[in-house]
C-alpha cells in the first residue's frame, strides 16, 4: 500500500508539473477598429484622417460644415485647395534656391535676382488642374472632400518662369568663366569623395 501511495503521489506531482509546463499564455483580445458611419451610412474613408500619397499627384483633404450641403462642399474644397497652395509654396521655396547665381570677379560680377518673381509665378500657376476625387458627409452633416493636383501641372508651371528668366538674363564672360570653374571644382570634389 505504501508503494501505491508513493506511485499515486508521484503521478499527481508529474501531471501537475507537465500541466504547468504546457499552459498557454492567454493574450488580451485586440480592440476592434471603430467604424464611424456618415450621414448616409457610409463608413468614414481612411483619407479623412490619413495622408494620401501617389507618385503622380498630391492630395489634400478639407472639411466644411455650413448652413447647407452645397456651402459645406464649397468650404471643404476651399480648405483642401488652401492646403495644396501651402504645399506648393513650401515646395517652391526649396526649388527657387537653384535660381540663385552670383558669379564673376571684381567689377565684372553678375547676380541673377529672379527668386521673387519665379516663386510668385509658380505659386499662381500651379493651382490649375485641382480636382475633387472623393467626398464624404459625416453624421453631423459636415462635408469632407479629397482634392488632388497632378504633379505634372506643377512642373509645367515652372517652364514659363524659367524661360522668362533665361531670356532676361545674359551672362557676362566673367560670370560664365567663374561658373565653369565652379562646376569643375564641384565635379572634382565629387570624384575625390566617392559620392
Amino acid at each position: 500500500m505504501k508503494k501505491m501511495l508513493i506511485i499515486l503521489v508521484s503521478a499527481l506531482l508529474l501531471f501537475s508539473i507537465v500541466g504547468c509546463a504546457t499552459t498557454k499564455k492567454v493574450e488580451a483580445p485586440k480592440p476592434a477598429k471603430v467604424v464611424i458611419l456618415g450621414a448616409d451610412g457610409i463608413p468614414q474613408p481612411d483619407w479623412v484622417y490619413k495622408t494620401v500619397s501617389a507618385q503622380d499627384a498630391h492630395y489634400e483633404s478639407g472639411y466644411g460644415k455650413m448652413s447647407d450641403k452645397q456651402n459645406s462642399i464649397k468650404r471643404a474644397t476651399v480648405e483642401a485647395k488652401n492646403k495644396i497652395a501651402a504645399w506648393v509654396s513650401t515646395s517652391v521655396k526649396e526649388v527657387v534656391v537653384t535660381y540663385v547665381n552670383d558669379a564673376g570677379t571684381g567689377e565684372n560680377r553678375q547676380a541673377m535676382d529672379a527668386m521673387e518673381s519665379i516663386s510668385q509665378q509658380v505659386a499662381e500657376a500651379t493651382l490649375s488642374g485641382v480636382s475633387t476625387e472623393e467626398m464624404w458627409v459625416d453624421a453631423e452633416g459636415g462635408v469632407w472632400v479629397l482634392c488632388s493636383i497632378p504633379l505634372a501641372n506643377i512642373e509645367k508651371s515652372f517652364e514659363p518662369a524659367a524661360e522668362a528668366v533665361a531670356e532676361a538674363f545674359v551672362e557676362s564672360d566673367a560670370a560664365a568663366a567663374a561658373n565653369a570653374k565652379m562646376k569643375d571644382a564641384f565635379a572634382n570634389l565629387l570624384k575625390g569623395s566617392n559620392l
